[in-house]
Formats: structure tokens, C-alpha cells, sequence
């Protein structure tokens, strides 16, 4: 993977300000971690980060909320985030290592789990555009539930994130209530 600049003279904004070194999946990882910041704060919902990734967990997110079964929402998130063309017509074609993939699928958890992949533009300069009254994160976010789901016959598995399955605030917001009502995302 390049890094988020190309190499050679360090690209510049439009007044000539040069931008940092920061490398591509650096750049994808906290760009992704700020966008489900946002979805989260919009749905009044908090987000914690584990301090590591033993359970390949990048956050949960925490809704109290007095459903059905439980006075509260939790839910565990995978994020990935890709500038690559992996988007059809049914939706997002995810390759996962097998552990990853295991740990997803596995129904024995005591939070539910979550992946999410967040696609961006190849360009990380039209990924965030700041107006006077709005800023405008670019991208498209997918989400699917793996629970339950049979075992990876090779190191990896390609996994399917439906298109109907648009990572937003109504979505999320619709994930914690099946889970609070006793459900799955």
C-alpha cells in the first residue's frame, strides 16, 4: 500500500500549504474512527475504544435506551476502511482473514458484533470538505452480523456487507434496538 501522498514533491493545498506523511492506512484508520465518531454522536449514542485489539474490536458503541429486554445497547465494531473498488451491485465484497472472520462469526460472545467497511474516494484530499455552515465527510459505509456464520474453509473468507446494510444513523440506531429488545444487530 502507497502511502496517503505520492512520492516525489509533497503535495500541497490550493494556497500551497503542503499536507503531512501521515501513511495511507493511517490516514484510512483514523478518518474511519472520526466518521463512526460522528454517526455515533448524531444517533446520542458514546463510543469507547479498547486499549487493545485482542478481540479484533476497533470500538463499541453504547445506546441507553429502556428497550424490551434491556435498559441499555451495546454493540462491538470491526472497521475497516478502503479506497479500493470492492462496492456491487449486491453491496460490498469484504476479504477478511480467517481470524478476523472467527472472531466475527463466533455466537458465544457476550456483546454483539459488527463489521463495518467505510469506502472512500482514492484521493484523500476530497475525503473532508469544511463550509461555513456544514462539514461534509465523503464516503459509504456498510455494515453485516457474521454471528452464526460457518467456518472459513481457507486463511481467509470474502464476505458479503448487502448494500440495504448503509452504516448510518437510522441503521445504527435499528441495531441497538434489536440488540436491546433481545435480538441481533
Amino acid at each position: 500500500m502507497t502511502g496517503c501522498l505520492p512520492i516525489g514533491p509533497p503535495m500541497r493545498t490550493p494556497s500551497g500549504i503542503p499536507y503531512g506523511s501521515l501513511h495511507a492506512s493511517e490516514c484510512q484508520q483514523a478518518y474511519s474512527i472520526a466518521f463512526a465518531y460522528a454517526i455515533a454522536a448524531a444517533a446520542r449514542c458514546t463510543i469507547s475504544e479498547p486499549r487493545s485489539d485482542v478481540e479484533t474490536i476497533d470500538y463499541t458503541v453504547r445506546q441507553a435506551q429502556n428497550h424490551r429486554r434491556y435498559s441499555s445497547a451495546v454493540v462491538d465494531v470491526q472497521m475497516k476502511c478502503t479506497t479500493q473498488d470492492v462496492l456491487r451491485d449486491d453491496g460490498v465484497h469484504w476479504s477478511l482473514k480467517r481470524a478476523h472472520y472467527d472472531g466475527l462469526r463466533d455466537p458465544d460472545t457476550y456483546h454483539r458484533k459488527i463489521l463495518v467497511v467505510l469506502v472512500v474516494p482514492p484521493d484523500v484530499t476530497t475525503w473532508l470538505d469544511t463550509e461555513p455552515d456544514r462539514m461534509i465527510l465523503r464516503g459509504r459505509a456498510f455494515w453485516t452480523c457474521l454471528e452464526g456464520e460457518g467456518p472459513a474453509a481457507g486463511s481467509s473468507k470474502t464476505v458479503l456487507l448487502p448494500r440495504r446494510n448503509t452504516y448510518n444513523v437510522e441503521q445504527l440506531l435499528g441495531i441497538l434496538q434489536r440488540i436491546g429488545d433481545g435480538g441481533r444487530p
